[in-house]
């Protein structure tokens, strides 16, 4: 008889021990799910950033059309002085529209070198990103 109880006494220390187990687990769970709803939260914040870096490089996109047009209908006017026979300096217009081009496109250049320093800086934190997580899955 005393098998029996000394065999009920360990099976309810063992099921006190595992119920510490699984109360720990839960608790474990519980305090993952908070942190991982907290991740997706920074998550979306980062995607949102992500969305609006989409944004700003259609709009250098839009500027970098913008600037080919005035090169070429620039250049097309600089044909026609040459065409026309025009000898010496270029017309005065032309000369000052030269020199805005060239003001807009150093700015432009500098622009272009800020945008491709931020775009390869975050691509790389998200492969970072990316890489962790297959790491740890």
């Amino acid at each position: 008889m005393t098998t029996i109880t000394s065999a009920i006494a360990q099976s309810h220390a063992d099921h006190r021990y595992w119920q510490n187990d699984l109360d720990t687990w839960a608790d474990d769970v519980a305090n993952w799910k908070s942190e991982q709803s907290d991740a997706l939260k920074e998550l979306k914040k980062i995607a949102d950033e992500i969305y609006e870096h989409g944004e700003s490089l259609d709009e250098h996109n839009e500027k970098i059309a913008t600037l080919a047009s005035a090169l070429h209908a620039h250049e097309k006017a600089l044909a026609e002085c040459l065409k026309s026979g025009i000898e010496g300096d270029m017309d005065a217009d032309l000369n000052a529209h030269h020199e805005k081009q060239a003001v807009d496109h150093a700015h432009q250049r500098e622009a272009h070198e800020r945008i491709k320093k931020h775009h390869h800086q975050a691509m790389a934190q998200v492969a970072i990103l990316r890489a962790a997580m297959e790491a740890a899955m």
